[in-house]
């Protein structure tokens, strides 16, 4: 069964909170889960009410939501990627998240060609995120993405800069 992946709708907001912070309470362990996000924290205004922002989910059939990924204007706060991109020029790729027990079934790789989708009606030329080398497989997965590393962090993170232009 392939899983459809939509963008959230109002109704559906509580739920996917719940899935992308259980995945997330696995996955970095080192973050208080009980600290919601702010995006999180104004997820209508974030995703909903806009047309530069989008939070799109993976469902399996009865199993719910499998997959999560967002993407939002990236606003320049990354220092080690200082001046890199034009003021809104660039996307961020932000909660790419699969439930672990359905983890490497090609999830991860659909919620980011429809999220392409999405974004090749929006203004931005590139796609940036960041990821982490202690996430098993993550650069691995991305770099499958089309993505390439451009700047890589040498602390307790181990952050991993990446982007991709959204000529796709």
């Amino acid at each position: 069964m392939k899983p459809v992946v939509k963008p959230v709708q109002s109704n559906e907001i509580e739920e996917v909170i719940e899935f992308a912070m259980r995945v997330r309470a696995e996955v970095f362990p080192m973050i208080d889960p009980s600290v919601l996000p702010k995006d999180f924290q104004h997820f209508t205004e974030q995703y909903l009410d806009r047309d530069d922002a989008i939070f799109l989910v993976a469902r399996l059939g009865g199993k719910g939501v499998v997959g999560s990924i967002g993407v939002v204007p990236y606003d320049a706060r990354i220092e080690a990627i200082e001046g890199r991109y034009p003021v809104d020029a660039a996307a961020e790729i932000v909660k790419c998240y699969v439930d672990p027990a359905y983890r490497r079934y090609g999830i991860g790789s659909l919620l980011v060609q429809e999220l392409e989708q999405f974004v090749t009606g929006m203004r931005y030329t590139t796609l940036y995120l960041h990821t982490h080398r202690f996430l098993p497989g993550a650069v691995d997965f991305w770099e499958r993405q089309g993505f390439t590393c451009i700047a890589e962090e040498q602390n307790e993170w181990q952050i991993v800069h990446m982007d991709k232009p959204s000529n796709f």
